[in-house]
């Protein structure tokens, strides 16, 4: 069946005329009448009994009317749960982070997003070694740097300095080094 055929036909039996529905769908008394006989001889059935004052459904129309009701309920109900899934996210979230990055930045600042988002459940791991987030090991990472897996969107959220330092007794004992490897 098509679904303009089954709206117009609810519309048809809400408003309990062509003309009045013809009104509501911004269609002519004539497109809506046409759309109804395409329907009633598509199913081999009539929906309507014609009369003088308006129409009345059939038997077949009130069972078509009642699942075209319940088809348009849910489908407003999934319309208002993707709105609302837009703008609030709900859900269980899994984040993973190394153990130190997640014990000094992460764990500070997790009670403040938990506070804003109250319909996620968020799930910490702490881990070293790297989650496969395409293998669902978890939902997002943060990490210190970029991942392995080429096709993760990256989100930079702040800039680490690191500083190399040494104690003197041991500037003392091995000299200053000038690169990487003489500190092996």
């Amino acid at each position: 069946m098509d679904w303009d055929k089954l709206r117009i036909f609810h519309a048809v039996a809400s408003a309990g005329s062509f003309t009045h529905a013809g009104q509501m769908l911004a269609l002519s008394q004539s497109a809506v009448s046409r759309q109804i006989s395409a329907l009633e001889e598509e199913i081999n059935t009539p929906l309507f009994q014609r009369h003088a004052r308006g129409l009345t459904l059939t038997d077949e129309g009130e069972l078509l009317y009642g699942a075209v009701s319940d088809v348009l309920t849910r489908l407003g109900q999934a319309e208002e749960a993707l709105k609302n899934a837009q703008s609030a996210p709900r859900g269980s979230l899994k984040v993973t982070s190394s153990h130190g990055l997640g014990t000094y930045w992460l764990l500070p600042r997790i009670n403040e997003f938990v506070r804003d988002f109250p319909e996620l459940q968020v799930h910490l791991v702490f881990e070293d070694r790297e989650l496969d987030l395409a293998q669902r090991e978890a939902d997002l990472a943060i990490r210190m740097r970029a991942p392995v897996q080429a096709d993760l969107i990256q989100r930079k959220l702040f800039t680490v300095h690191y500083h190399l330092c040494a104690s003197g007794d041991y500037i003392a004992a091995h000299g200053t080094p000038r690169n990487q490897e003489e500190l092996t």
